[in-house]
């Protein structure tokens, strides 16, 4: 995640809602440990624990990405797959 500064006192988050596969989370979460705690974490390699924690979190938020895909899919009747959501939308 990248942070912008307007002024010196207010900075503005950076969303980037196109990252949403786990290697881009992890990507993410490791520059965001890497920017904001330098002095308590900085073992990235492959087997320590911490790095097991954020995969984990990655994993996470890549299942959660899909499930939200999918449910606004199947919101739109030009983009429903589903038969009982068909049915549903034609309805109303």
């Amino acid at each position: 995640m990248a942070y912008n500064k307007i002024s010196n006192t207010t900075p503005i988050k950076d969303i980037k809602y196109l990252n949403k596969d786990f290697n881009s989370f992890r990507s993410d979460l490791v520059e965001f440990t890497r920017t904001y705690y330098p002095d308590t974490f900085n073992d990235f390699t492959e087997g320590s624990p911490g790095l097991m924690f954020m995969e984990m979190a990655a994993y996470v938020g890549d299942v959660l990405s899909y499930y939200v895909d999918t449910q606004l899919q199947e919101t739109f009747l030009d983009t429903a797959q589903e038969r009982t959501n068909l049915f549903h939308l034609a309805y109303t």
